[in-house]
């Protein structure tokens, strides 16, 4: 740091002020300016109280000289100052005080001299070093740098957005031309597969805009024909594969009540015939499982309780019933009385219709009655494989016998399945009562 007393050993002398510029520590782009205050005589001038050595280095320097060339050249070079010519070229007053109008000249002439010799630009001075800019230019420099990045920032936004835009327009095109697209194809693969009314329906209502909606429009109307004629076969029909087939391809049709409803007959039908506990059974579970609303249910239920086996049972037992009920059967088929006789009680308190009555009434009643009737010949087969039976508190054996009725004369022969006879043989095997349900109301 320069003082007072290096730039001259005199008294104090009115200040005149130099520009001096000296490079920043901490950043060579900015500069500070260093004022250095040289003090003028105010006193009357004497010659030899001007010093002959330089005030910085103290070597020896011309007479009007402030310092040394070396000083002056290194103030100029490293610390850029400037000094006036007037304190160049000119003696300083010795023996006069400057007046106003001087210090106001020479103030002039160094604030006329000084922007001159600051750069606005980086150049290189007199001794080819680079300069840097003052503290102006850095302001409007971070100034411009604020503005550009406010614009980049600005331009940044626009970006994003177009960026979104296009994102959004192409998901929109993704969605009304691919994705819409793939699934149309989709449906129309899965109608095509199924082959049916609801599959080609929900086509035609989900695509009505569809590239095959006329196609599923005419594939509607061939399966509604089909579906047609088929009905007019199947009410004909009796066999049940057919009736499941429709259902499986036509299960929204509204012939599938109709459908459903003889399929049920038909089932119906078949468990009768085979007449035994296994057969309600798989009716039962059919209903159950939803092939058809079960319309025979209630019967099925009943018919599987007179023929399923709870009954512990004894083998000598069953022998002895079939026995009886094998007989008894081929008894009343020929109308043998004297072979009926051994197999009934001595009263009967049933006997179908009749009852209670001795025996020998209950056969001469029978005796009338087949001379007097023109009907055609029954024919009664036992099922004896199918006998369930139960023994009761009076040693008394409940018997129910599945039954397959034949007729066969009078222009008529057929079979009617589904009858079970209901029995009960005293302690002697003996039959006290025998009646019959029939597979059907009005059945003969």
């Amino acid at each position: 740091m320069l003082s007072d007393d290096n730039l001259c050993d005199v008294n104090p002398f009115p200040v005149t002020s130099l520009h001096l510029r000296i490079p920043d520590i901490k950043s060579t782009k900015y500069f500070q300016n260093i004022f250095i205050f040289v003090k003028q005589e105010s006193r009357p001038k004497i010659d030899h109280m001007m010093s002959d050595h330089c005030p910085l280095c103290g070597k020896e320097k011309k007479g009007e000289a402030l310092f040394c060339e070396a000083c002056t050249k290194k103030l100029r070079t490293e610390y850029e100052l400037v000094l006036p010519q007037p304190l160049l070229h000119q003696p300083l007053p010795s023996t006069e005080r400057p007046t106003d109008v001087d210090v106001d000249s020479f103030i002039g002439a160094v604030s006329t001299q000084a922007p001159e010799e600051m750069p606005s630009e980086e150049s290189t001075d007199a001794t080819g070093e680079e300069t840097k800019r003052p503290f102006a230019a850095s302001d409007t420099a971070v100034a411009g740098a604020t503005g550009t990045g406010s614009r980049k920032t600005g331009r940044r936004g626009v970006s994003i957005a177009t960026s979104i835009l296009l994102l959004l327009l192409l998901f929109f095109l993704y969605n009304e031309l691919i994705r819409k697209g793939n699934l149309e194809r989709s449906g129309w693969d899965t109608a095509v597969k199924s082959n049916s009314v609801p599959g080609y329906l929900d086509y035609i209502e989900s695509h009505p805009d569809g590239a095959h909606f006329a196609d599923a429009q005419a594939a509607l109307m061939r399966l509604k024909a089909e579906e047609a004629n088929r009905w007019e076969v199947l009410k004909q029909s009796d066999r049940v594969t057919e009736l499941r087939d429709f259902l499986l391809q036509f299960p929204e049709s509204h012939y599938a009540p109709l459908v459903r409803r003889r399929l049920d007959s038909l089932t119906w039908m078949g468990t009768l015939h085979s007449n035994t506990a296994t057969a309600y059974s798989d009716y039962l579970m059919m209903v159950e499982s939803g092939d058809f609303n079960g319309d025979y249910l209630a019967e099925a239920e009943s018919r599987y309780r007179m023929l399923f086996q709870s009954y512990p049972v004894d083998q000598h037992t069953l022998d002895s019933i079939r026995i009886v009920v094998n007989g008894f059967c081929s008894a009343i088929s020929l109308l043998d009385h004297s072979d009926l006789e051994q197999w009934l009680a001595p009263r009967v308190e049933r006997y179908f219709f009749k009852g209670p009555l001795a025996r020998e009434r209950l056969l001469g009643d029978l005796l009338v009655a087949a001379a007097q009737s023109n009907e055609p010949q029954i024919i009664y087969t036992p099922d004896l494989e199918g006998i369930q039976y139960e023994k009761t508190m009076e040693d008394h054996y409940r018997v129910n016998l599945p039954i397959v009725k034949s007729r066969n004369g009078a222009g008529i022969r057929d079979q009617l399945p589904g009858y079970i006879f209901h029995l009960e043989l005293n302690p002697h095997f003996q039959i006290t009562s025998v009646y019959e349900t029939k597979p059907y109301p009005g059945a003969p």
